[in-house]
């Protein structure tokens, strides 16, 4: 078991680390082919077709399936080495890699709660974000992807169904465009939507009709948290205006979370694991973790847990979107 939990830690660091640079500046000319989205091949996770996201953990118990629910799941950079700004959306080797990593980890954590729907889009190279200039071209570019996605999803999936948008890192800086620019905008689409999780990037205000959930069972609202250990402040942005909702006792004050709530991480093996071992606490737009009889070695020294914002809190997370979602 302490095998499963380092190499857990180590694929943070490796993914953290193994990236290269794009070639020349961002052009339209290098981004392959348009996404045809009334194909499943367009898709990373949808009803129609088996995927990651159906992948169950081998220990939990199924829960009680809800019904007229569903999660558009947007993705986060996945795409770490290559020689173009924006990832191609016929690339295999990297689609693979959407599927066994994020759609399984993340986005699974509504599987036999809602329909799923991921659409694959061209995502913008990790390092669009060292470099403003391309950096927005390549980001604006992958919105678009999203936002095309998003508006046949409407016409043609929905069936009346509520939605909820859920989304980490580069996926949660197109969900907030998202529903700043097309959804809040628009009555008949906004009516719609009912929660959002906004993970892994900080987020302040929203909508004053869509604010920051405050309680447990609040809906019309959204969730938001990026993941550190306790007393580390990263380099970049931070503050009180930042919002961060505690993933443990779903509350958006500042009080510590108790361990005894903590409900288990989803490791690599597909098991949830070390349940009673995570406490949180929201501080200065930073979600603040603990860990106790867990044996995570030196990886306890560990600063940011951005890659397993979903992981820690996987147990509370189900738990949770369920009583939301039939109170």
């Amino acid at each position: 078991m302490i095998k499963k939990l380092l190499a857990f830690c180590l694929t943070i660091f490796l993914i953290a680390c193994r990236t290269t640079l794009p070639i020349g500046d961002f052009s339209m000319d290098k981004t392959g082919i348009e996404p045809n989205y009334t194909s499943l091949d367009c898709w990373a996770a949808h009803p129609s077709k088996k995927d990651f996201s159906d992948k169950f953990p081998k220990n939990h118990k199924p829960d009680t399936s809800l019904e007229g629910t569903d999660v558009f799941f947007i993705y986060p950079t996945i795409y770490l080495s290559g020689k173009d700004w924006n990832a191609k959306i016929d690339d295999k080797k990297l689609n693979r890699k959407i599927n066994r990593s994020t759609i399984k980890y993340q986005a699974g954590v509504f599987n036999q709660l809602a329909r799923i729907y991921s659409p694959i889009y061209r995502q913008m190279h990790i390092q669009g974000y060292k470099n403003p200039i391309n950096g927005i071209k390549a980001l604006d570019f992958a919105y678009q992807d999203v936002k095309k996605a998003f508006t046949y999803y409407l016409k043609h999936l929905n069936d009346g169904n509520r939605i909820v948008i859920a989304a980490h890192s580069q996926g949660t800086n197109h969900a907030e465009r998202l529903l700043k620019e097309f959804i809040l905008p628009n009555d008949s689409i906004s009516e719609k939507v009912v929660l959002a999780y906004l993970i892994g990037m900080p987020i302040q205000e929203i909508s004053s009709s869509f604010q920051h959930c405050s309680n447990p069972t609040d809906l019309n609202c959204f969730l938001s948290w990026r993941t550190f250990t306790s007393g580390y402040f990263p380099s970049y942005k931070y503050g009180e205006e930042i919002t961060v909702s505690n993933p443990i006792s779903w509350k958006s004050d500042t009080l510590k979370s108790d361990f005894n709530n903590h409900k288990g991480i989803l490791m690599p093996d597909n098991k949830i694991r070390f349940k009673k071992t995570v406490n949180a606490q929201a501080i200065d737009g930073l979600l603040w973790i603990e860990f106790q009889n867990i044996p995570l070695g030196k990886w306890k020294d560990k600063k940011n847990y951005h890659i397993a914002d979903y992981n820690l809190f996987w147990g509370n997370i189900r738990t949770n979107f369920i009583n939301r979602m039939t109170q």
